[in-house]
């Protein structure tokens, strides 16, 4: 039989034995060498790699803030005080943003990006008693399919690249993207717009988004009260397009997109005539009206996916990435300083980029960590997540 049992993380100190040699010359001059040392990734502290990983990866994946962690060390044994454990997450994150260049050129060699953002409140200093004002963190998702010489289609490495920010203009988005050609799938925020008339980015809108106001409708009307509401036919007109979206979803581009001609397009035609035919005879300021102008307005973008088979029709893959930060931030609830919020950045990025490869992210932190103070800094690409390979057993 077998018993599931669970073992306690624990602490330990690990000393390292240096020794020094002297080394006498034929002049009679003597020379004191010692041998090489491995401290800790960080100047003048004792915080091993590993506990390094096990406090960002505390905080960022499973948002449990710097208090919590101070107790739960406390009944490892170790007085590790919040503004040491602060220290540390802002000065290894910083270590590990040197890691944010290669993964922005990676993010603008997809020929796909998603792309988001949500709210994060950042205290200000010099306000009126420190106030929060609602800062920004950017998502942006590389994602598609590329064709190898042989003509097979491969799927292009995922990642995300998290951006902070003190506000929401369309400048962050378009500094990001400004030498991006590609396509570019997101709702329709403004900021976006001047990237699209470039010519260089076209965009792909996301159903999710456009969906969901008929979905509040539908919840909002009381059940069992005749046929079904304009909310509800408008849910099924979108219910069609997904299930041919998970009928084709394992095939190869080229198949996708000739199956979405053959099926999703007819849809859409009719569809289209639905919304054109609904529109006069509703409120024009009433929620139905704006969500019916929302998908006419936006009709071309919508449908792009239907002509390009590495599309999606939502931005589902952002989303999810975002979720992470929604979830922190009710825990940690804002960022210090912006310092902090470049660190969450940097943190969320290289760990969220682990989940989308199936890598785990203690391991990977870990041994980055160890590693990128000595690693050529012409060659940091190899230490991204989709590119990362271990170091041997052994290995010092």
């Amino acid at each position: 039989s077998e018993t599931l049992e669970f073992t306690p993380a624990r602490l330990v100190i690990i000393e390292h034995a240096r020794i020094k040699y002297r080394c006498a010359h034929a002049d009679g001059q003597c020379t004191i060498r010692t041998a090489q040392a491995y401290p800790s990734p960080l100047p003048k502290s004792n915080a091993g790699p590993g506990l390094l990983a096990q406090v960002l990866i505390s905080k960022y994946a499973d948002g449990m803030p710097l208090a919590r962690q101070e107790r739960l060390f406390a009944r490892h044994g170790a007085r590790l005080s919040r503004k040491t454990l602060c220290d540390w997450v802002l000065a290894a994150c910083e270590l590990l943003g040197a890691l944010r260049g290669p993964l922005h050129q990676h993010i603008l060699g997809a020929p796909v990006i998603f792309g988001d953002d949500t709210t994060l409140r950042l205290i200000v200093e010099g306000l009126a008693r420190d106030r929060c004002v609602t800062a920004r963190l950017w998502g942006y998702v590389s994602a598609g399919a590329v064709c190898d010489e042989d003509g097979n289609w491969q799927p292009y490495p995922k990642a995300v690249l998290y951006e902070f920010t003190r506000d929401r203009r369309g400048e962050h988005p378009q500094r990001i993207l400004e030498h991006y050609r590609g396509y570019l799938q997101a709702d329709d925020y403004a900021g976006y717009h001047a990237l699209f008339k470039s010519g260089r980015v076209l965009h792909a809108a996301c159903w999710a988004h456009a969906r969901r106001p008929f979905f509040e409708l539908d919840r909002a009307s009381p059940a069992g009260t005749g046929p079904p509401g304009l909310a509800r036919q408008a849910l099924d007109w979108i219910g069609g397009l997904y299930k041919i979206k998970r009928e084709v979803r394992e095939c190869a581009p080229d198949i996708r997109a000739a199956q979405r001609r053959e099926r999703p397009r007819p849809l859409l035609k009719a569809f289209g005539r639905w919304l054109y035919a609904i529109l006069p005879d509703l409120l024009p300021r009433g929620p139905l009206a704006q969500a019916v102008r929302y998908i006419l307005s936006n009709w071309r973008a919508l449908n792009r996916f239907s002509r390009v088979g590495i599309l999606e029709p939502d931005s589902n893959l952002v989303e999810r990435c975002m979720r992470p930060v929604a979830v922190g931030r009710k825990a940690w609830l804002y960022a210090g300083a912006e310092r902090g919020g470049h660190a969450a950045a940097t943190a969320f990025s290289l760990i969220e980029s682990c989940k989308l490869v199936g890598i785990e992210p203690y391991a990977y932190l870990k041994d980055v960590l160890a590693r990128i103070g000595g690693h050529r800094q012409d060659r940091l690409a190899a230490l991204l997540p989709f590119n990362w390979t271990p170091l041997a057993a052994g290995h010092p």
